[in-house]
């Protein structure tokens, strides 16, 4: 377990220079090193996740600008990270903003990808060999970049996906729709310019 320690240390350093939430993280590093001095490793462990995950909302909040709001007759949740907590140390910024019809039981869920390791699939999909291979699927370009548009009638079921930069994906995934305009236009409301902003572009 003591080789745990130095990592644990570098977290802290970069954790350290992190904004600050409204709870204290200052409060908490302290804590952990306090733990970690005393050799209590897991619990030290399970204070970082804990600061990692508060650190990934506080990027879900700074990416947030970027999302549309609701269409007229929609309504839209508060955005959300969709890591799991093994992906929380990571460079990936996964988040989700779901959008729901006032009435109906339509459902979009829009989801920024930074530094998306579906970067080369997403990419591989933009091939003009899709259409082709799947007669629900269209190109089209959206801001100025190709996207994939998918909608099957029978099931009411459509999704949009492009790249706006190598490694950063946009999917808007929905169901109960009668065709895929709500997913290109809410795609189209994208503030991008926030987005690349939150991508370091």
């Amino acid at each position: 377990m003591r080789r745990l320690a130095p990592a644990a240390f570098a977290l802290l350093g970069v954790l350290a220079a992190a904004p600050v939430p409204a709870q204290d993280l200052g409060l908490q590093l302290d804590e952990i090193r306090a733990l970690v001095r005393e050799k209590r490793y897991p619990l030290a462990l399970e204070s970082l996740r804990l600061i990692a995950r508060q650190v990934q909302d506080l990027r879900v909040g700074a990416i947030a600008p970027a999302f549309p709001p609701a269409p007229p007759g929609w309504t839209a949740g508060a955005p959300l990270s969709l890591l799991g907590d093994a992906d929380v140390w990571s460079g990936r910024l996964e988040a989700v903003r779901s959008y729901t019809p006032e009435a109906g039981g339509a459902r979009i869920d829009l989801i920024l990808d930074l530094h998306s390791p579906l970067a080369p699939a997403t990419a591989l999909g933009l091939s003009a060999l899709i259409p082709a291979a799947d007669p629900t699927a269209r190109l089209r370009e959206i801001a100025g970049q190709p996207a994939r548009v998918r909608f099957v009638p029978d099931t009411g079921e459509g999704e949009v996906r492009m790249l706006v930069a190598p490694d950063t994906v946009v999917t808007a995934r929905g169901g109960g729709l009668t065709a895929a305009d709500p997913l290109v236009r809410l795609v189209e409301g994208i503030d991008f310019a926030a987005l690349r902003a939150a991508a370091g572009l």
